[in-house]
């Protein structure tokens, strides 16, 4: 699942770490002698470091929503136990006509519970993370 999300986030930090190359901050650090690590490191990093996280917060969260989508559809091991093969199974055994609704409902309450909290925190971490935020903090 990997496999097929990384292209646009890999243009996306490409074009965040295109885009600092020509700020001032960079410019300033070259001329007063930073190195090209210090520069990286120091100038470019928090920069880049929310679009890293919170990428990899939404692939993580595009992966287990695409594996629980498999598997409620029969296209996984059904042998193997995961949140997606519980709702296939109570699917298979009609567990809503049955009246077991729980058997539905858990499974389904925690990935939406995952999601959400991934989900917040991809946000609270990239408000902290992100300079452009921290300086509006500062400001207040």
């Amino acid at each position: 699942m990997a496999c097929l999300g990384w292209s646009y986030d890999a243009r996306l930090i490409r074009s965040v770490a295109l885009s600092l190359r020509h700020r001032e901050f960079t410019e300033t650090g070259i001329f007063s002698g930073m190195s090209m690590r210090q520069i990286l490191v120091e100038e470019h990093l928090p920069y880049v470091l929310p679009v890293v996280f919170s990428t990899t917060m939404n692939n993580i969260n595009w992966s287990i929503g695409f594996e629980v989508t498999l598997s409620v559809l029969g296209f996984t091991d059904i042998n193997t136990p995961t949140i997606g093969v519980m709702i296939y199974w109570a699917n298979q055994h009609t567990a809503l006509v049955a009246g077991i609704w729980w058997w539905i409902f858990f499974p389904v309450l925690l990935v939406v519970m995952t999601f959400i909290g991934l989900f917040l925190l991809a946000v609270s971490m990239n408000e902290y993370i992100d300079p452009r935020s921290r300086l509006g903090r500062t400001e207040r």
